[in-house]
């Protein structure tokens, strides 16, 4: 899930490649780990073109712009359609599968602090704030800035906002609807009006607000997250460019410190053995249907009173699940079989230290089933996007990189081979299926090129694994 980033928490965020790495760290362990692609995000602004009506479906399909037709309910439109009718439409849901994209034509521009309606009218300040001169002063504040009737729903982390970080905020929103207005007076083509923030960067975005330490690097993710931050008038002293020698997710700096390597950690969790602090280890194997979580003692505390020791393996494996399910993104069903206690009272602290773990999601995301009659745990998990093992791994029966984290991984290695003083004309050596992701890739080759300070000859070579280069120079 991608809200609750703990004020304590550090994030570290790569972004040099492709993709955006974001690694949340809390008590020197890798907690949380998102990778950011880019593509469509739900809320999305955009200006279409109404294709097709469906009176059988009450709605209407409407071309966008990068995407496959849409579809645009009748009733979440303010004015009746019509074919090649120009309308401004936002992103209700994400397409899946085969289906398409949902769209409405109710629009509400989304912030950190607050969420604009055009001509929506209302003012609407959070019940939970009951300091009536608070809520009459900000109801000030917002009536200031409010223009043409805009509605503006302020959000609860924006309580205790300043003046000016909640005009900057307004300021920003208001900017995306009045580019929207201007491409429907004079429309030539569907287009993307405003990317909507994901939840990754909304993420982020809580974690900055709320003082959380933030290191980056790469320059352009640098700078854009302390322009937000002085768009809003809030300090960026806890946003620190990371300007070392080596990758940041490989580095061993000092000033980062992390006593933990977090490129190993991030390719331990897709691997299905997950070994547990004081022995006995816990296998993770997601399917399509559920994930089985099986707790193995491995020969620890041999010797010991088996419930004893089947019960403290049981409560260090509760602990470790809940972090493997976080850190992994898992969500559906969860089956878990742990080893088997005679006493209710061991069973009873393996279901109280799991519900401890999970903590606030115990109020909605995490519904929990209990112990069943043959003695496997069971609970369920809101699913939010894909799980870290989707976004990595390849859809295939055998375990394999996906072409995307290969190709990241491969840009990444030759950045870190620049940092240490290569540059240069070269030859760049990669898998045959590698070197055609580079050739139509034009945003890869780019940042190689600005690298080396000159595009390297991409030369395919069967021998080389996926995700393996060599880079020589050129004679």
């Amino acid at each position: 899930m991608t809200a609750g980033v703990p004020a304590n928490g550090r994030l570290l965020i790569d972004a040099v490649a492709l993709e955006r790495r974001i690694a949340l760290i809390e008590k020197g362990r890798l907690s949380r780990l998102w990778i950011d692609r880019g593509g469509p995000a739900r809320f999305d602004l955009h200006l279409g073109r109404v294709t097709k009506v469906l009176p059988e479906m009450a709605a209407a399909m409407v071309a966008l712009d990068g995407l496959s037709d849409g579809l645009l309910p009748l009733d979440r439109y303010a004015t009746p359609l019509h074919e090649g009718q120009w309308v401004l439409v936002q992103i209700a849901r994400l397409g899946f599968e085969d289906k398409g994209v949902k769209l409405t034509g109710r629009i509400a521009i989304e912030g950190l602090g607050m969420i604009l309606r055009p001509n929506g009218k209302l003012i609407e300040i959070p019940r939970k704030l009951k300091d009536e001169d608070r809520r009459t002063d900000l109801a000030r504040q917002l009536k200031a800035l409010q223009v043409d009737d805009d509605g503006i729903m302020l959000r609860s982390q924006a309580l205790d906002w300043s003046e000016a970080a909640l005009a900057g905020e307004y300021n920003l929103l208001r900017r995306h609807w009045v580019a929207a207005q201007a491409a429907l007076a004079d429309p030539k083509k569907p287009k993307l009006i405003s990317a909507a923030q994901s939840d990754v960067d909304q993420m982020i975005e809580r974690h900055l607000m709320a003082g959380g330490a933030c290191m980056v690097d790469g320059t352009s993710e640098f700078v854009r997250l302390r322009g937000l931050l002085k768009a809003r008038g809030a300090p960026d002293g806890n946003l620190t460019r990371y300007a070392g020698s080596q990758l940041l997710f490989g580095a061993s700096d000092p000033d980062i410190d992390l006593d933990i390597d977090l490129e190993d950690e991030i390719n331990n969790a897709v691997a299905s053995k997950v070994d547990l602090p004081g022995g006995g280890w816990i296998a993770i194997d997601p399917t399509t249907a559920l994930c089985a979580i099986d707790v193995n003692a491995a020969g620890a505390d041999a010797g010991r009173d088996a419930e004893t020791r089947a019960i403290e393996v049981n409560n260090r494996a509760a602990k470790e699940i809940v972090h493997q399910i976080r850190l992994r993104n898992i969500g559906g069903l969860i089956v878990i079989d742990p080893l088997r206690v005679k006493s209710r009272t061991g069973r009873d602290m393996f279901d109280s230290t799991l519900r401890k773990s999970f903590g606030a999601e115990l109020d909605g995301a995490v519904q929990i089933g209990g112990f069943t009659r043959l003695g496997l745990y069971e609970f369920s998990r809101q699913r939010s996007g894909e799980s870290l093992y989707e976004r990595m791994q390849a859809k295939s029966d055998v375990r394999r990189l996906s072409a995307q984290t290969a190709l990241n991984g491969v840009i990444r290695g030759v950045i870190a081979q620049c940092r240490s003083g290569v540059v240069g004309a070269m030859s760049l050596y990669v898998s045959p299926m590698m070197a055609q992701l580079l050739a139509s890739d034009v945003n890869g080759t780019q940042i190689l090129q600005n690298e080396l300070g000159v595009a390297p000859e991409i030369i395919a070579d069967p021998t080389l694994s996926e995700d393996a280069y060599r880079l020589e120079k050129k004679i």
